[in-house]
């Protein structure tokens, strides 16, 4: 049986640089592999053919040429980053990677290369994290072409996954209508938890796994949003997760009315997710429906890393 792999979507801007740090910690936690792709666009290269072309500076407005030999330059530029901050991996823990490099359209490599991964991890934003965009367009085409596998939204540099620092038990008690699986070290841990949004029967246990795989690969917390008409005790890893105790689990049930199916959708639920304290939201592929947000949109609004997860098994 082959062993987990961890696709990242790769280049040398900031967001794709923090992601590189989650994806590796996934990968370790998984006991799988990294493959960096990092895709030289087709259209950069045809466009480089041309005298006439010039690229503008964001920064700056000024107009400058941009020729075939700027760009393999600049190319070759951004492999020697990717592969240093790969070489480097190495310093925190063992892990095995790899790095594929292709030319072509950067849609179509990354879909066809996410047909084998277990988890597609990159940027939200990509090049475009300076100018105001929140969703890139690669990562916008990939969510609506109903990509089934499980994506990873590394949102900036601030967002990076690391371990929280560990704190010593404390008395279990209630918070709310919440319902500790177990002692909690929240109240300490300042840090913000893994927050995940079950939202119908079918989808929950592969919300529950991811949530799990982040909050163990992450060492955080867990808190878990759950619409009625969910039961807890049809969820295996929920009920394993609750009888071994770690990572720190907090279950929460919300939304009673809107769980029925004729109900309309529900807008407060982004609310609940915008003002909820997370490092990173989990949400399945119909949590757009339920929300009565398009999903493209609803990721946008969410300012911190998000996963997504498949309405149906791969």
């Amino acid at each position: 049986m082959s062993s987990p792999q961890v696709l990242l979507l790769i280049d040398a801007s900031p967001t794709s640089r923090a992601a590189l740090t989650s994806a590796a910690r996934l990968a370790r936690q998984q006991h799988g592999e990294l493959i960096a792709l990092f895709v030289e666009d087709q259209d950069l290269h045809a466009s480089a053919g041309h005298p006439f072309t010039r690229e503008i500076s964001a920064l700056s407005g000024e107009s400058r040429p941009f020729d075939r030999e700027t760009l393999l330059t600049r190319l070759a530029q951004q492999r020697h980053q990717i592969e240093t901050m790969l070489t480097e991996l190495d310093r925190d823990a063992p892990l095995r990677w790899r790095l594929d490099v292709v030319t072509g359209p950067v849609f179509e490599s990354v879909r066809a290369a996410a047909q084998t991964a277990d988890w597609v991890v990159m940027g939200k934003t990509g090049w475009s994290a300076g100018h105001g965009a929140r969703l890139g367009s690669v990562a916008r085409r990939l969510l609506e072409s109903g990509c089934r596998r499980l994506l990873l939204w590394q949102a900036t540099t601030e967002s990076e996954m690391k371990p929280a620092p560990r704190f010593g038990r404390s008395t279990a008690r209630s918070v709310g209508r919440a319902t500790p699986a177990l002692s909690s070290p929240m109240a300490a841990d300042r840090r913000a938890p893994i927050v995940a949004l079950l939202t119908s029967p079918q989808t929950a246990e592969t919300v529950v796994l991811a949530a799990h795989a982040i909050a163990v690969a992450t060492e955080r917390p867990c808190h878990l949003f759950m619409r009625s008409g969910i039961d807890p005790a049809t969820l295996p890893s929920l009920v394993a997760w609750r009888q071994e105790g770690e990572p720190p689990l907090v279950l929460e049930l919300i939304d009673a009315r809107s769980a029925e199916m004729a109900a309309p959708p529900d807008p407060s639920l982004l609310r609940t997710l915008q003002e909820t304290r997370a490092s990173v939201v989990v949400l399945a592929a119909d949590a757009g429906t339920v929300t009565g947000r398009p999903l493209a949109e609803l990721i946008a609004e969410i300012h911190v890393p998000v996963i997504l997860v498949p309405s149906a098994t791969p």
